[in-house]
């Protein structure tokens, strides 16, 4: 039975080992070649303004217009850039999160038109007549009042942008931002001053290359990089960037939402919720340019006038910010397989955050409930080790008395039946703890919060690793006193694996998130001392 726990315990660490790994491996294929320059993909979702049609490629060019046009906006959150050509979101500089630490001035660029990151969202009306005023070979000539708008100390910005096309119609794409916000809502008027209905299309899309970002761990940081949608069946569907060239997307859904995602940021588009869309995605792999969008009928009687109401969310992954948004936005923070724990852990470690001020200290205090909650199955599992250590002389005895194994085996199932011994009892701290740590190594990947969050001394990250190598040091060491303070396994060759463990785990460890190791190694320190203060108090034998 000893033999069957040390298994146990093998194969649980190798099961985790190779998850990590698998996941890595599965994020590591189709690599995508980064051209150069801006490609050519059509800046219209269609090849005809058919809504029933599956959006097609067409040789349009991607331009946005000359920088020197663009209108600039800048609120609390966001510094942005809008062109007049389609009056698409050129430019979106993130204020609040940088790209790196070494230079806070920068902000994040989610959306730019640069050679070097192309991504935008662009929204438009395409006529019956493919006309007015998108159209399948050219982009709306918006007019603007302006060339910059800032926020101030007001709590909302509107932006309005006019065009009057050659019957007398007038079309007005009016962007909203808000104070604290990243959603930015997108209204188009349609004045029909004619005799006539005006009836086309409206749509919304996100287009941009992409370029794989390379794991910084050597098994499996690497998240989550494509596109997703809502679907009645499936509120966070995922469709890779090999799935849009292989499969593509169309679906006719009422409301949902459609996205790119990135680690940490999002760029969604949110039509209006009770509206039916055709969602649709393009790719073009040989230009590396990928689309994704929703088109929907639009209808203006003689002499009326019609208002449609969208929004963009172009931000970072904060569960407060999407939740209650749109069914299944907050999703988009991709937290794997266990992401109802991961929920719950970030959740707590959130609250706690709101006391303690310091994201380190936080999930120092966060292991110390994990701990306090399971302190007696695991003070039960801590017994059990000890008394299976107490009882090692005995099992010795045993192995020397019988030279059968099956006899071996039967004398100590009656040695373990008559002290009262479960063997296999150890095994549950590794069960418990395997399920939270993945759920935490999620949390601390992909929490937005926790990205460039500083600790103390040398560790000013702890979503990276630890650059001095000192906490996956720590964290080998107190393994190895769990080690010695557990029963020896009876097989040489397993007391050797499991001795070896230690080392296996700090090389692994080297390259894991400082706030893991953190975990990790408070965890194993109070492990260490509760089985320390349990087992010295149990009777001798």
């Amino acid at each position: 039975m000893e033999l069957q726990r040390t298994r146990v315990i093998l194969l649980l660490t190798l099961g985790f080992i190779t998850a990590l790994l698998f996941n890595n491996w599965q994020q590591e294929q189709t690599p995508v070649v980064v051209k150069e320059q801006v490609a050519s993909i059509s800046d219209v979702p269609m090849e005809a303004p058919r809504v029933d049609s599956k959006p097609v490629i067409s040789s349009v060019s991607a331009a946005s217009g000359s920088p020197s046009q663009w209108v600039l906006i800048e609120t609390d959150t966001i510094r942005a850039s809008i062109s007049p050509v389609g009056g698409d979101l050129v430019r979106v500089e993130l204020k609040n999160y940088h790209q790196t630490q070494e230079n806070p001035d920068t902000g994040v660029y989610l959306l730019d038109s640069s050679t070097e990151r192309f991504y935008v969202a662009q929204s438009g009306l395409i006529g019956e007549d493919g006309r007015g005023p998108d159209s399948v070979n050219a982009r709306a000539p918006y007019k603007v009042g302006q060339q910059e708008y800032r926020l101030g100390d007001a709590d909302t910005l509107s932006v309005p942008l006019t065009l009057v096309d050659e019957t007398g119609r007038k079309f007005t794409k009016t962007y909203h931002f808000k104070r604290g916000s990243y959603f930015v809502g997108v209204d188009f008027t349609i004045d029909n001053p004619t005799g006539e209905p005006w009836q086309g299309s409206f749509y919304g899309q996100a287009k941009r290359q992409w370029s794989k970002t390379k794991s910084s761990s050597m098994i499996g940081a690497q998240m989550y990089e494509g596109a997703a949608f809502y679907t009645p069946d499936k509120p966070y569907k995922k469709v890779s960037y090999s799935d849009l060239v292989e499969k593509g997307f169309s679906q006719k859904i009422t409301g949902g939402w459609g996205a790119f995602l990135e680690h940490y940021f999002l760029c969604a588009w949110i039509p209006d919720a009770q509206s039916e869309q055709h969602y649709y995605s393009q790719a073009d792999k040989a230009e590396n340019l990928y689309k994704i969008g929703s088109v929907s009928s639009v209808l203006v009687p003689a002499g009326e006038q019609k208002t449609i109401s969208a929004q963009w969310y172009v931000g970072p992954e904060i569960t407060d910010n999407l939740k209650g948004v749109a069914p299944g936005l907050e999703l988009t923070i991709d937290y794997g397989i266990l992401w109802p724990i991961s929920m719950l852990l970030f959740s707590v470690l959130k609250f706690i955050h709101q006391f303690v001020g310091n994201w380190g200290w936080s999930i120092i205090t966060l292991t110390f409930l994990i701990k306090l909650a399971f302190y007696k199955l695991s003070a039960t599992s801590y017994r059990s080790m000890g008394r299976m250590r107490q009882l090692q002389p005995k099992v010795e005895a045993i192995k020397q008395q019988h030279d059968d194994k099956q006899k071996q085996s039967q004398a100590m199932l009656e040695l373990y039946r008559k002290e009262k011994v479960n063997p296999l009892g150890g095994c549950l701290p590794i069960l418990i703890q395997i399920p939270i740590f993945i759920a935490f190594y999620y949390v601390l990947l992909e929490s937005v919060e926790l990205r460039h969050a500083p600790f103390m001394l040398w560790i000013t990250d702890l979503s990276v690793k630890d650059p001095f190598y000192v906490l996956p040091v720590i964290m080998g060491a107190s393994m190895l006193i769990q080690q010695k303070m557990n029963p020896t396994p009876p097989d040489p060759i397993q007391a050797k694996v499991m001795m070896a463990m230690p080392v296996v785990f700090t090389v692994l460890f080297l390259q894991f998130p400082a706030g893991l190791v953190l975990y990790w190694v408070v965890n194993n320190i109070l492990s260490i001392v509760q089985q320390w203060y349990i087992t010295r108090r149990l009777p001798s034998s």
